[in-house]
């Protein structure tokens, strides 16, 4: 796919060259050439402006379609890329279509795990029904390379345990999360719980909420005990917080008083 992209960019040089070459003749001769009959040079050599405009104008066409190639078999030359946490601001369609599959330009402010920002764009073919998901603020893996920043694809879910790496680098950085909460998040026992009581400590973390909620845990045992914990979490996952709600927690053997609460990424995910 590369290959092609470079041919297709090589073509829009060579357009854009001779189309360049055809006005600067005609202008030429028609400012130096003497007069065929009743026409003047600039009559004469009309066609090579003429050729020369239809060159400029149709050079785009090469470069359009090349930059829309650019999201097509990007997965794999990217497959071993570094990995960090995009956040949605924008979509939209590139016109490029494949199989009836529309290609989306992704625009996302990503942040790296070393805690580098810049704006990358993705461009992805995806299903109508995983286009409505990109909503501006959703947060996803990509996988980016480090020496064109601005290039990057979605992570598909190859290296789990690197996105999820990256996601608590950058949680960590924001104050949405805590060493010991990552430690048992890794080393705990998984267990169901069902949220009782969500209230808001009054705490803003960089701008979002921190809550104190209670929760009834039951063991893999069958066994049940509550215990309430404080969790912080963007604004706009704040409703994922609710009573009755029931999420996936995890506590160290032996204390149950400290448990760490698994909510999605995304609003409205599971």
């Amino acid at each position: 796919m590369s290959v092609v992209r470079t041919v297709l960019r090589l073509v829009f040089v060579i357009e854009v060259v001779v189309g360049l070459g055809l006005l600067g003749g005609y202008l030429w001769l028609g400012l130096s050439a003497p007069a065929d009959g009743f026409l003047s040079p600039w009559q004469t050599y009309m066609g090579m402006a003429i050729a020369g405009v239809v060159l400029l104008v149709t050079s785009f066409v090469p470069l359009r379609i090349a930059s829309a190639l650019s999201g097509l078999g990007g997965g794999k030359e990217m497959a071993n890329a570094p990995i960090a946490v995009g956040t949605v601001t924008d979509r939209r369609r590139t016109g490029l279509t494949v199989n009836d599959i529309p290609q989306i330009a992704i625009t996302l402010d990503v942040e790296t795990p070393e805690g580098h920002r810049f704006t990358g764009v993705a461009r992805e073919l995806l299903d109508p029904s995983e286009i409505g998901k990109l909503e501006p603020g959703t947060t996803l893996a990509v996988r980016y390379r480090p020496d064109r920043p601005g290039v990057v694809v979605l992570d598909r879910g190859g290296d789990p345990a690197a996105a999820q790496a990256a996601f608590n680098a950058v949680m960590l950085r924001a104050g949405l999360t805590t060493p010991r909460a990552l430690e048992i998040a890794a080393h705990g026992i998984a267990a169901q719980g069902v949220i009782t009581d969500v209230r808001p400590t009054g705490n803003l973390v960089n701008g979002d909420p921190e809550m104190d909620v209670e929760v009834a845990v039951t063991r893999p045992d069958g066994g049940v005990f509550h215990t309430r914990t404080v969790k912080r979490m963007p604004a706009r996952l704040s409703t994922s917080l609710q009573t009755g709600r029931v999420v996936t927690v995890h506590y160290l053997p032996g204390n149950e008083d400290e448990i760490t609460l698994q909510t999605p990424a995304n609003p409205g995910a599971r």
